[in-house]
């Protein structure tokens, strides 16, 4: 009988101690899962690292475009200003490349390598695609290719709009302007471009990266063409124009205002 109970006694001991074991393991594995530095911490630091990476400040940027080298440029096409977009992607060289593109989509060459800021901030905030603007030129000593680029980081759907419009606005009145030949109605297209891309830089806070301004030799060329013509009342209208004409020479100033007058004294 006293060796059953003792038999008994060491079959308890046994489970006990086995079930402490369990329940020591169990409560070193919960605490190891719900450490407060392991779970809370860590993506508290992703997301303010994050968030540094970001531009601070949104506003047209501006940047030399590298690897234009290699891009197979054309002289008589790619030699000039242009319009395009930036695009965000990754290569063997660069994973945080941006790519410059004109309108034409021929890729021109690349921000300047490694600019995480502006990648990330293009993939925030343009869902890594956006109107960009600039010049390329070649060096024929050198036989280099230079450029930059603008962008226009962290606008609004509606300034990207503006910005757009003031970037075509502006190439329709260039066109216009090289040709040698041009009608009354042209002339006065270019004039109603003109006020149009004011009025949207003027809304833009007229920045200086879009180095617009208006030939000064328009406003005399018209009034010349109108007095040709004998067309008094268009050559009237040209009074509307007043900064245009205070901004010419005084020799020009002159002349056009002379026009003007005459066109009155015809029209009385």
């Amino acid at each position: 009988m006293t060796e059953f109970i003792l038999i008994i006694v060491i079959i308890i001991a046994i489970v006990y101690f086995i079930g402490k074991s369990k329940s020591e393991k169990t409560v070193r594995t919960a605490r190891t899962i719900i450490h407060p530095k392991k779970s809370i911490e860590k993506p508290i630091e992703i997301d303010l690292t994050e968030e540094k990476l970001l531009y601070k400040s949104k506003g047209i940027k501006t940047f030399d475009i590298k690897g234009m080298f290699y891009q197979n440029l054309n002289l008589q096409i790619h030699n000039c200003e242009f319009i395009g977009y930036a695009k965000t992607g990754s290569n063997s060289h660069d994973m945080y490349a941006v790519e410059i593109y004109n309108n034409e989509n021929k890729l021109l060459g690349y921000t300047p390598k490694g600019n995480k800021r502006l990648n990330i901030s293009l993939d925030e905030w343009h869902n890594g695609k956006i109107i960009v603007w600039g010049g390329l030129s070649h060096d024929d000593y050198d036989d280099k290719w230079y450029g930059n680029v603008n962008i226009p980081v962290g606008f609004s759907e509606s300034q990207l709009e503006k910005v757009e419009r003031v970037l075509n606005l502006k190439s329709e009145n260039q066109n216009q302007i090289n040709k040698k030949e041009k009608t009354t109605e042209k002339y006065f297209e270019i004039l109603n471009r003109h006020r149009e891309i004011s009025n949207l830089l003027s809304e833009l806070k007229n920045p200086k990266e879009f180095y617009y301004s208006f030939p000064k030799n328009i406003i005399p060329s018209i009034s010349s063409h109108l007095e040709k013509e004998k067309n008094w009342e268009k050559l009237l209208e040209l009074e509307k124009h007043q900064d245009l004409i205070s901004e010419l020479s005084e020799k020009f100033k002159e002349t056009t205002l002379k026009r003007i007058e005459t066109a009155k004294k015809n029209v009385a």
